[in-house]
């Protein structure tokens, strides 16, 4: 099949492909089912052993068999499956009495939308620090960071960049630093208990990000000064400085568009992430480390690693008639 002129690098992986493409399986069945997808259920994440190839890795035209304990692989599904698949999403009838099945998505089209909807936000990780797992996880940032720039920005103005951390590092020991600086001077200010339980709560949260392997800082340019009063300090939150033009607002939203192209790159190769925005990235002690020119904005920090669960889907809005509305 010939490559279709796609940007994402993920779906140029699709076009070129030979046989069709890969999806996400779980044990219990297609991860687009909502009772036993393999994203909606608690579990611990195979070991580096059993960890998923890269969806460019394979090249067989069988399936990987599911692991002994229980959890997601990759596995490619056959014309017959899909057929079926479709089929039991069309059972019922639209408001408009037209049938799913009357317009089925492609493979590469289901492939891709599972990929997308599947993803949760990790905020615990394995700590994995083989020279192996160091250079996949640089190189799948990296496809990460091609994705990302694929992102819509208005004007061609492409104001967002990425700062990748790898641990250990100085750079990450660095990070560490800052967090329990932060976490503690957030603690004390608050006056919410002892000096002794903040320096305690402060070394949690150190130990907790000591276990992330990787880190990406994304910042957009062009945006007012974000230094105008830094007079608390090193680890104290800089005041908030918003987009003040159309502009600037429209650059903000494509770097947040760019970091969601990057979140879904990283999960299509078995790594879980956390975009972050939380007190440390708004610091000056934080800024410094990245090499923040004034007019950039920190739009988020994303933790990226292998995830130690996936947690379970929280949705409070239902999509048909409260997040998507048809207007006649």
């Amino acid at each position: 099949m010939a490559a279709a002129p796609f940007r994402s690098h993920l779906m140029q992986q699709f076009a070129r492909a030979r046989t069709p493409p890969l999806a996400l399986f779980s044990f219990g069945g297609a991860m687009g089912d909502e009772k036993r997808g393999c994203c909606d259920r608690q579990r611990e994440v195979p070991s580096k052993s059993q960890r998923p190839p890269r969806l460019s890795s394979i090249r067989s035209s069988s399936g990987i068999a599911p692991s002994a304990n229980n959890s997601y692989i990759l596995q490619r599904p056959s014309s017959s499956s899909v057929a079926n698949a479709s089929a039991e999403e069309g059972n019922g009838a639209t408001d408009g009495g037209a049938s799913v099945l009357d317009n089925p998505p492609s493979a590469a089209a289901r492939t891709f939308q599972q990929l997308i909807s599947s993803r949760r936000t990790v905020s615990n990780f394995l700590s994995r620090p083989s020279h192996e797992d160091r250079i996949f996880l640089q190189d799948a940032i990296t496809r990460g960071v091609e994705c990302a720039a694929a992102a819509p920005n208005h004007k061609l103005t492409e104001p967002t960049t990425f700062h990748r951390i790898l641990a250990p590092s100085a750079a990450s020991e660095r990070l560490l630093d800052i967090a329990y600086e932060v976490t503690l001077q957030r603690l004390l200010d608050g006056k919410l208990s002892g000096e002794e339980a903040c320096r305690s709560e402060a070394t949690r949260k150190r130990e907790k990000w000591a276990k992330i392997p990787a880190f990406v800082v994304a910042t957009v340019s062009g945006m007012e000064d974000q230094t105008t009063d830094a007079s608390g300090g090193l680890y104290r939150e800089l005041p908030y400085v918003a987009p003040a033009t159309t502009r600037q607002l429209e650059d903000y939203a494509s770097a947040c568009a760019s970091i969601q192209n990057l979140l879904p790159s990283l999960h299509s190769e078995g790594l879980g992430s956390k975009w972050a925005t939380g007190p440390v990235v708004k610091t000056p002690a934080f800024r410094d480390l990245v090499g923040c020119g004034q007019d950039e904005m920190v739009a988020g920090l994303i933790m990226v690693g292998w995830p130690k669960r996936l947690p379970r889907m929280r949705r409070r809005r239902e999509l048909g008639g409260d997040v998507l509305r048809d207007i006649e």
